[in-house]
C-alpha cells in the first residue's frame, strides 16, 4: 500500500489541475488580501464603532474568505481525485497496477491516504494564508493558539470527508458519473447548510421544516456542517462567547458531538465500502 500512496502523491503533485487551482489560490489571496486592506484602512479611524461591531464586521470578513477558501480546495479535491480509481480503470492502467501482492483494496486506501496528504497540507496552508492576510492588514480579532489549531482540524477535516465520498464513488461508477455526483452532492450540502440556518432564524418553530432539511443534506455530506463547526472554534473567546452567531457564514446552531462522531463514522465507512465495492468490480 505504500507503494500505492508514493504513486498517487507523485501522479497529484504531476497534474495540471493542481497548478491551475494554485494559480486560483494565488488569485484569490490577492484579491481577498487586497479587499482586506482597502477595508481596514478605511475603518482604522473610525472611532465612533464599537468593538462588538467591529469584531462581527471582522469575523465575517475573516469566515468569507475560509468559506471561498473551502469552496477551492473542494474544487481542487474534485479535479484531482475524481478519477482516482475509475480513470485507471477506463485507461486499462489498472492491471498494471494490480499485481501480487497488492490488492484491490489496497489500492483504494493508498489511493485515499496519498490525496488525503496532499490535500491536508494545501488546505493547512491556505487557511494560514488566509489568517495570515487578516493579521498582517490589520484585522483586531485576536486568535488564540489552540483556537486556530482546532479550527485548523476543522478546516482540513472537511476535504478529507468529501474525499471520501469521491473515491468510494470513483470506485463504483465511471469518471463522469462520479463528477456529476460529487458536484451535485457538495452543492446541496451548501444549500441544506445555508437553508438550516435560515430554519434558526424563524420564531416560534416555524423554520423547523428548514432545520430538517440541513440536518438530511449534513448526513448526505456533511462538508458545510464541519466548515460551521470551524468558524465556531475559529472565533469563540475565551469566555465562551461566539462572535460567528449570525450572518450568511454564521453557525446559529452548533454540531453535536454525536455529529462530529458521524463525521469520522461517515469517512471510514465510504472507504471501506469503496474498497468492498471496487473489490469486487468486474474489470
Amino acid at each position: 500500500m505504500l507503494t500505492i500512496i508514493k504513486y498517487t502523491i507523485k501522479e497529484m503533485a504531476r497534474k495540471r489541475a493542481l497548478l491551475f487551482v494554485a494559480l486560483l489560490t494565488a488569485g484569490f489571496l490577492a484579491i481577498y488580501g487586497y479587499g482586506l486592506h482597502m477595508v481596514f484602512k478605511n475603518t482604522a479611524n473610525s472611532d465612533n464603532l464599537t468593538n462588538v461591531f467591529y469584531y462581527i464586521q471582522y469575523s465575517q470578513l475573516l469566515s468569507a474568505g475560509l468559506y471561498f477558501g473551502s469552496f477551492i480546495v473542494a474544487f481542487l479535491t474534485v479535479l484531482t481525485s475524481v478519477s482516482a480509481i475509475s480513470g485507471d480503470v477506463e485507461s486499462s492502467a489498472i492491471y498494471a497496477v494490480l499485481v501480487k501482492p497488492i490488492k484491490r483494496y489496497e489500492v483504494v486506501l493508498g489511493k485515499f491516504i496519498g490525496y488525503g496528504i496532499i490535500l491536508t497540507v494545501y488546505s493547512s496552508l491556505f487557511f494560514l494564508a488566509i489568517i495570515g492576510l487578516n493579521v498582517a492588514t490589520g484585522n483586531k480579532l485576536t486568535f488564540q493558539f489552540s483556537n486556530i489549531l482546532k479550527a485548523m482540524f476543522y478546516f482540513d477535516l472537511g476535504p478529507i470527508a468529501f474525499l471520501s465520498f469521491v473515491i468510494c464513488m470513483s470506485s463504483i461508477l465511471s469518471t463522469v458519473n462520479t463528477g456529476v455526483i460529487s458536484v451535485m452532492a457538495y452543492g446541496i450540502a451548501m444549500i441544506g447548510g445555508i437553508l438550516e440556518q435560515i430554519g434558526t432564524l424563524i420564531p416560534k418553530g416555524q423554520g423547523q421544516g428548514l432545520i430538517n432539511a440541513g440536518i438530511i443534506t449534513s448526513l448526505i455530506m456533511p462538508t458545510d456542517v464541519i466548515f460551521r463547526k470551524m468558524t465556531s472554534e475559529l472565533l469563540s473567546t475565551s469566555e465562551g462567547f461566539s462572535f460567528m452567531t449570525g450572518g450568511l457564514f454564521g453557525a446559529q446552531s452548533q454540531p453535536s458531538p454525536y455529529m462530529i462522531g458521524y463525521i469520522f463514522a461517515y469517512i471510514v465507512f465510504l472507504v471501506i465500502y469503496g474498497s468492498v465495492k471496487f473489490t469486487h468490480r468486474d474489470l
